[in-house]
């Protein structure tokens, strides 16, 4: 019977103004869960991940990205310009019926294009904020352009890590701090959509992904604030003298007591029975691979339902479902607001 049942967050809707990992990463595990997710872009400010690997100007490019299927896969897409005023009023009626509002930008953004999440609040009660940032809403540093880099710099990661006197990044490649942020935000919130239930009030969460890379040091970071850092052991560990990383052939293998296995890069990972079989990476209808799903429920499978939508394909869905009508969607393509394609020199 229980298998029966709607998904978790079925009915929760969900307007998504992330981008890259950060964001967009957060409001597709509250897909996978059930919740209608509404991913907004400009037609002049594209997520970066549709431009990620350059573009072929004879195409619509825009639609074909790996990095942006991949992560975006069963959005409903509105391209909606944010810097016209008749797109901020557009985005204002969809937040009259949303439940979660999800936006990286930098901070100072939203207040530039008068929806600072104060005043969303005020005016939307019951709507939580998810602000993601890499440093927070305030502190000295609320204001800085960070990437993954700068973040695993900053929170203690790369001082921990590396086979030479050299700190190491995971950099654009993997982005540690934007792969984790996510699975952050995605519980904060469900956990605020539960306090909600509760008090009848939403929430404007503050994520900063600095603190929660820090925060992933674990016994690390308490050994740091107790006085006793620990110093970069590279790939041997004194208290384990039996753990050791080894050149073999054109790879590694890793031993430790009982056991060994070989270093496995991406393509070797991807053939392994156990990666097949698991959810990290599953395939949209039509056969792309996608994001995967971080857990499972035993009793309501979860599957990826939907391929990426291309840009703006839903503009007169959403905005016919929001009340607008046929003549008022109309007037908003003329005058820019909406569109289908990017402006040119997008990107």
């Amino acid at each position: 019977m229980a298998r029966d049942l709607p998904p978790p967050l079925a009915g929760i809707r969900v307007v998504d103004l992330g981008w890259i990992t950060a964001g967009a990463s957060s409001s597709t595990i509250l897909l996978d869960l059930g919740a209608d997710v509404i991913k907004v872009e400009g037609p002049g400010a594209l997520d970066p991940f549709r431009t990620w690997e350059g573009a072929d100007p004879r195409s619509d490019w825009w639609n074909h990205s790996r990095h942006f299927v991949f992560t975006n896969r069963g959005k409903r897409s509105l391209c909606l310009d944010l810097k016209n005023p008749l797109g901020r009023q557009v985005l204002l009626r969809l937040l009259e019926t949303a439940d979660v509002l999800v936006e990286n930008f930098r901070r100072g953004v939203m207040a530039s294009l008068d929806l600072a999440p104060a005043m969303l609040r005020r005016r939307f009660p019951r709507l939580v904020i998810a602000s993601i940032s890499s440093q927070g809403e305030t502190g000295p540093d609320c204001e800085m352009i960070s990437y993954g880099s700068t973040l695993e710099a900053m929170a203690g990661l790369a001082a921990l890590t590396g086979a030479g006197d050299a700190p190491v990044i995971s950099g654009r490649h993997v982005n540690y701090p934007d792969q984790v942020v996510c699975l952050f935000a995605s519980g904060a919130i469900i956990a605020a959509l539960v306090e909600r239930d509760r008090s009848g009030d939403g929430a404007h969460l503050d994520l900063s992904q600095r603190e929660l890379t820090s925060f992933l040091l674990g016994e690390e970071l308490i050994a740091a604030a107790a006085g006793a850092p620990s110093p970069r052991q590279n790939n041997t560990d004194p208290a384990e003298p039996g753990e050791r990383l080894l050149a073999e052939g054109d790879g590694w293998r890793v031993e430790w007591p009982g056991g060994t296995a070989a270093v496995r890069d991406g393509a070797s990972l991807c053939a392994a029975d156990e990666f097949v079989r698991g959810t990290a990476v599953l395939r949209t209808p039509d056969g792309s691979p996608a994001k995967g799903i971080p857990f499972r429920l035993a009793t309501r499978p979860l599957a990826v339902e939907d391929v990426c939508h291309n840009l703006g394909a839903d503009n007169h869905a959403v905005l016919t479902k929001a009340g607008f009508s046929d003549g008022e969607i109309k007037a908003l393509e003329e005058a820019g607001a909406i569109a289908t394609a990017p402006r040119p020199n997008t990107g």
